[in-house]
């Protein structure tokens, strides 16, 4: 959805274009009064000869921000391959600018951007009026409203409703909980599955749903219907304990978070994860039990 108070413009682009990695350039973040901050690194500190430089930080564009995101603000206009990362009470996320709009006197009235993270929300800000992109901004061309003079107004600052994308590690296993694999180390031979998913269901890597019969530790299980629901940041599975070398066998959903900027598992930051839930269960053969774990922090 596009709200402006007067008129507006907002093309989709043939293509969504997401970034795998936040490049170089990226910009340095300053904090105001609840708003994030963000210009590219220049050396002068002003970017175009200061005049779309930002010196610091007003008021959000937005009137206010959905829940779980913060507002980030680009003081001037958006830079053509810049990336601007915001900071806020720990959170952060990025954008990229990947294209913009220019008048022949140089002034900057539309642009796009990609980011690997959530942007909810962009108000573009130009002349008197905002115009509010709300309904999946990226990768659309995102324009400031006309003037009072119906001619096309310049950018005169941006503001972004963002968050981390945060993604989850999520492991089925033998035995009790690991809460710090830099204390206990990893589950190793007590792993029957494991998948990475973000929390809006992309970058879901090696997810099994289901199995009929996994031994680890002396258990053999079964499983069906293992995965992550984006509506509510949950992870869940039906198991069923088929055999067993001694009884009970205890089993375990847990869900990790990944350390920032990995969508994955990479054992070299195995440490770096932070718990996040867990549900057990202790099973005798033939017993089956549902396990499910809220990734937002609750067990």
């Amino acid at each position: 959805m596009v709200d402006i108070d007067k008129t507006g413009q907002a093309e989709s682009i043939d293509r969504r274009r997401l970034l795998s990695v936040i490049g170089g350039g990226a910009a340095t973040a300053l904090l105001g009064t609840g708003v994030g901050a963000a210009k590219p690194d220049h050396a002068n500190g002003n970017g175009n000869g200061g005049k779309n430089g930002n010196n610091g930080v007003g008021p959000c564009t937005c009137d206010g921000c959905p829940d779980g995101t913060f507002c980030g603000k680009i003081e001037g206009a958006p830079e053509d391959g810049e990336t601007y990362t915001f900071e806020s009470d720990g959170d952060s996320f990025s954008v990229t600018v990947e294209s913009v709009t220019e008048k022949d006197d140089g002034e900057v009235t539309c642009f796009e951007f990609s980011s690997d993270d959530v942007v909810k929300q962009v108000c573009v800000k130009g002349g008197p009026d905002t115009a509010t992109y709300d309904d999946d901004p990226e990768g659309k061309q995102l324009c400031a409203p006309e003037n009072p003079g119906g001619q096309q107004s310049e950018i005169s600052n941006v503001s972004f409703c963002g968050a981390r994308l945060e993604c989850y590690q999520i492991d089925l296993v033998e035995g009790k909980v690991i809460e710090d694999f830099g204390d206990e180390g990893a589950y190793g031979d007590r792993k029957f599955e494991d998948f990475s998913v973000c929390e809006d269901g992309s970058n879901e890597y090696g997810l099994e749903e289901q199995n009929d019969g996994y031994e680890a530790a002396g258990c053999t299980l079964s499983w069906d219907g293992l995965g992550f629901d984006a509506s509510d940041n949950t992870a869940q599975v039906d198991v069923t304990l088929k055999s067993a070398e001694s009884e009970p066998c205890t089993v375990t959903l847990a869900g990790y978070l990944l350390p920032e900027g990995e969508t994955k598992f990479n054992p070299e930051t195995l440490e770096e994860q932070e718990l996040r839930g867990y549900e057990t269960e202790e099973l005798t053969v033939d017993e089956s039990a549902t396990l499910k774990i809220d990734l937002d922090g609750g067990d």
